[in-house]
């Protein structure tokens, strides 16, 4: 006979996770900016980049020094995560506010990220990041939203899991022991 204390969880749950939903992430300017710097900071056609998140968009300004050097300003939109990859889409990025940024900007930006990291289609101007290699795999997210002002960029999400079953799996275990 079952234990009344302990019940048996629905097949609608799934057992071994934890779960929450209306969790807000909020990253300011300075660490995006960080973030931007560091992955820039061996191309050599970058001079600088700044991320402004204000007024409900991702803006985003990229000083090239190839010729004469030059500053275009634009902003990022649709900003998805899905399965461990980050995606969005560069709209906008001009110079004067006429000339478009070209393509090998961002390609040499991509370029420039250890192998597999990152992915460019220069066609719909969409930029994929692998975060895989950092996030656990155990960790499932739905963002709901993404809400940039205040100098600072939000994520919203949605229904969110942890499974724990590798965690449970390795209580108790010597960590120290040789396999």
């Amino acid at each position: 006979m079952a234990d009344p204390a302990y019940s048996i969880p629905s097949p609608d749950l799934p057992a071994l996770t934890i779960r929450w939903e209306g969790l807000v992430v909020a990253i300011d300017a300075m660490t995006l900016n960080t973030i931007a710097r560091k992955a820039t900071r061996n191309v050599p056609e970058v001079r600088e980049i700044l991320i402004e998140p204000e007024d409900g968009r991702l803006g985003l300004t990229v000083r090239v020094k190839k010729g004469i050097p030059v500053a275009f300003r634009g902003h990022i939109d649709s900003l998805r995560f899905k399965d461990g990859f980050l995606g969005f889409t560069i709209v906008d990025l001009r110079i004067f506010g006429v000339v478009s940024i070209p393509n090998w900007v961002i390609t040499k930006i991509v370029e420039h990220q250890p192998e597999g990291r990152a992915f460019f289609y220069p066609e719909e101007r969409i930029v994929v990041v692998n975060l895989n290699g950092i996030l656990p795999p155990e960790l499932s997210v739905q963002v709901k939203d993404v809400v940039c002002e205040n100098g600072e960029m939000r994520f919203i999400f949605g229904p969110s899991q942890y499974r724990l079953d590798k965690v449970i799996a390795e209580m108790g275990r010597d960590p120290f022991e040789d396999d």
